[in-house]
């Protein structure tokens, strides 16, 4: 196994595209997925006010539309026509229609429709825009109210108080960092096992482990790195166990390099290795659960999720990290993880 770990090293310095694929590129992922997460907060984001009333009350309103964290009035049109090319051109994410007599209506305590045109293209963009509106309206209405007499309890008779547990800042680094970085080792520990493994003479399982070792070796490192940049320089949660994580992170590591070497084995052929290993890495991500709830999909699809190790990571990663439940919650899906190690055995006389 040694002297194959010796020939393995070897043959990547003769290797250019071998080398660039277990050091640079691990490298350059991960510094890239830290400037993107770095700073995720979504902060002013651009609409266009059509204003039919222009009264004291319709700018106040405004103004404070404007004063929110995430909503900027960056345009004033005159009329929904103006409006709706700014939005059409990406100018413009919103577009908020204040009618004609919109203070007198306001006073009287009649009803009043403000309507928001949302583009609907982006979903994250549309949520916290129509989330900052709809607080500043609720609290405009509610001010109105006050000053003509009414109390708090006829205003809002039944109000919800609303309390984030695992997320509280609604970060993105937090839900998506810990999902991108993992998924990138995931890609290049196939990749880098198929490169050791496929149209290449085997000698028994001893040789075959030692030509994946130094693929083993650096994704461990690069894990261990992605860790540190995770929970100590984008601040992700960590409420539960860190050993859990790194357990269940070597396991994918182990787990892909298995699928790695039974699609090597099974193919013969590099090329098809690797476009069938990049393809399962992919959908690894669309059946984790992480952009549409697995709880939520139709069963055939629920059964395809636990095909995919990743699937499972992402869960030990979610209980461990942001919910912070105890360990032996965790612990079987660490066991369905170990299973995937054992990929390689259906075709083991291949060897």
């Amino acid at each position: 196994m040694f002297r194959a770990f010796r020939d393995e090293l070897q043959y990547i310095r003769r290797h250019r595209e071998y080398l660039l694929l277990l050091t640079l590129l691990p490298m350059l992922s991960l510094l890239f997925f830290y400037l993107f997460f770095r700073n995720t907060a979504i902060e002013k984001l651009p609409i266009v006010v059509v204003d039919y009333d222009h009264s004291n009350t319709s700018i106040q309103l405004v103004e404070m539309i404007d004063a929110t964290a995430s909503v900027s009035v960056a345009y004033s049109a005159l009329d929904t026509t103006e409006a709706e090319q700014l939005i059409r051109s990406g100018r413009a994410y919103a577009a908020l229609i204040i009618p004609h007599d919109f203070e007198r209506y306001v006073l009287r305590r009649e009803p009043c429709q403000v309507v928001l045109y949302n583009n609907g293209t982006n979903i994250s963009t549309n949520g916290f825009i129509e989330k900052d509106l709809q607080t500043v309206i609720t609290t405009f209405g509610a001010a109105i109210s006050l000053k003509t007499g009414q109390s708090l309890a006829q205003i809002i008779p039944v109000r919800i108080e609303q309390q984030i547990l695992f997320n509280p800042t609604l970060d993105y680094a937090a839900y998506l960092a810990p999902c991108f970085m993992p998924m990138m080792v995931m890609i290049f520990t196939i990749l880098g096992s198929v490169m050791a493994t496929a149209e290449r003479k085997r000698r028994g399982v001893k040789t075959l482990i030692g030509r994946v070792l130094p693929t083993t070796i650096s994704m461990t490192l690069f894990t261990l790195m992605m860790v540190v940049v995770l929970f100590t320089l984008l601040d992700v949660p960590l409420n539960g166990s860190i050993w859990i994580i790194l357990a269940a992170t070597a396991l994918l590591i182990i787990d892909y390099q298995a699928i790695a070497i039974f699609l090597s084995l099974l193919t013969n052929n590099r090329h098809i290795a690797i476009s069938l290993g990049g393809g399962y890495a992919v959908l690894a991500f669309t059946f984790s659960g992480l952009t549409f709830p697995t709880m939520a999909m139709a069963p055939i699809l629920q059964f395809l999720s636990h095909l995919f190790p990743f699937t499972y990571y992402m869960q030990i990663m979610v209980e461990q990290a942001l919910r912070g439940v105890p360990v032996a919650i965790s612990i079987p899906n660490l066991g369905y993880m170990a299973l995937f190690t054992l990929v390689p055995i259906f075709i083991y006389k291949r060897l």
